[in-house]
């Protein structure tokens, strides 16, 4: 199983480092550490990972945000919480020790990934404090948006192992130009010598900002066939070395998932209300009808994009100009001229955490059943057609399972 791959590949990188160290040989001794995003589909897949992990009889540790300390702990890990947070705009201290006065506040905050380098600055020391305490790590396991995870696995000697929840490094590649550019900022350029300074580490040398590879092992889940390596150019010279194991869906359905990281609700609610809209599918099914699925997933409604242009991110698609709110919008009153109330079709609609998501839309229509969130696993089994935004995680779960799906990429 990919499960059964990703342990082995994580068991081997261990093994060879305790070689040289001469420290613990079996699986039993191990103690992952993990370092993540709140991102649904970035730690989805992770938590078939620690469900492995844990039982080879391994401990793990799972740095990520409070919200999904839950899901986390019962795929077997123990929960902690990064102390300044992750992956949000560069703190006040660094707007003040880096940003020239009078530069204007989008340039600096409009993206998470340009405060890369003080995340790095910051989280580095309070992680190296909070692990001190416990046994050494056999591996620091990341996500390619994690920009101190290497650091920290500098400093510690141990491998540095990225989780990539895409099909390949060239899914994110950009102009030459502007990663350049926004390497250059003073508030990217400052933190980053700091941190070569005080640990000896260049976070860029091999990397750029949400593409933090391991030169050790890099874990994507998906197929070789549609695997995308470093893209000829920039992504090449910084990484194109780097090996890159596919490992396919990681979706085991005894884990406990997260059908939307942005939605805060009660977790029992939540639970009994997924069985309610499961349940409605199979009665419609048992009744000769056909479910249809809709979700554009996580990125378009949250904070950071549904009031703001999708900008550099959606050039390719000519979306640069295009808010999140408006994206979702359009696809979903199609979907109500064209699949609004048919008695042969029950329709599931995704809409996310945003409360006026349906608002200056047509009536939801009466054959349609409208939640924050929903189950996609169970869904997806059930369903003869998953419209859907084209996410790395979607577009492997949809393929993995089989079902047709009609396609709306944003990036």
């Amino acid at each position: 199983s990919a499960q059964s791959a990703v342990s082995a590949q994580c068991f081997s990188s261990s093994a060879q480092q305790d070689t040289r160290s001469g420290a613990m040989s079996s699986a039993q001794g191990c103690h992952f550490v993990f370092l993540n995003v709140k991102a649904t589909g970035h730690v989805n897949p992770t938590l078939s990972i620690v469900a492995e992990l844990k039982s080879r009889g391994c401990q793990i540790t799972y740095f990520v945000d409070e919200e999904l300390r839950g899901f986390v702990e019962a795929a077997g890990a123990t929960w902690r919480p990064f102390r300044h947070g992750c992956f949000r705009p560069i703190d006040e201290a660094g707007i003040a020790k880096y940003v020239p006065e009078g530069t204007p506040t989008e340039r600096y905050s409009e993206n998470p990934h340009m405060a890369a380098a003080r995340e790095a600055e910051l989280q580095v020391p309070a992680l190296l404090e909070d692990l001190a305490g416990l046994p050494k790590p056999t591996a620091i396991i990341h996500d390619p948006f994690i920009s101190f995870g290497r650091v920290v696995a500098h400093v510690l000697g141990v491998p540095a192992i990225v989780t990539l929840t895409m099909p390949g490094p060239a899914s994110m590649a950009k102009p030459k130009a502007v990663e350049d550019a926004w390497e250059a900022e003073p508030w990217v350029d400052g933190p980053r010598r700091a941190v070569i300074e005080r640990y000896g580490f260049d976070i860029f040398a091999q990397g750029m900002p949400m593409e933090f590879y391991s030169p050790v092992l890099n874990l994507v889940t998906t197929i070789d066939e549609l695997f995308m390596p470093p893209a000829p150019g920039h992504q090449a010279e910084r990484f194109g070395s780097f090996p890159f194991k596919m490992v396919g869906l990681l979706a085991e359905p005894s884990v406990k998932r997260i059908s939307n990281a942005n939605v805060s609700v009660d977790s029992a609610a939540q639970e009994a209300d997924h069985e309610a809209v499961v349940a409605a599918v199979d009665q419609a099914l048992e009744a000769g009808r056909k479910a249809v699925y809709i979700s554009l997933g996580t990125v378009a409604t949250s904070e950071h994009f549904y009031r703001k242009d999708f900008g550099q991110f959606g050039k390719g698609n000519g979306l640069e100009d295009c808010t999140g709110r408006g994206f979702v919008q359009h696809v979903f009153r199609i979907c109500f001229e064209v699949f609004g109330d048919r008695e042969d079709l029950l329709v599931a609609l995704s809409l996310g955490p945003q409360e006026d998501m349906l608002e200056g839309l047509p009536a939801l229509p009466d054959n349609f059943i409208a939640r924050k969130s929903l189950p996609q696993l169970q869904l997806l089994k059930r369903c003869s057609v998953f419209l859907t935004h084209a996410g790395a995680n979607s577009m492997h779960e949809g393929l993995g399972l089989g079902v047709p799906m009609i396609v709306v990429p944003m990036f």
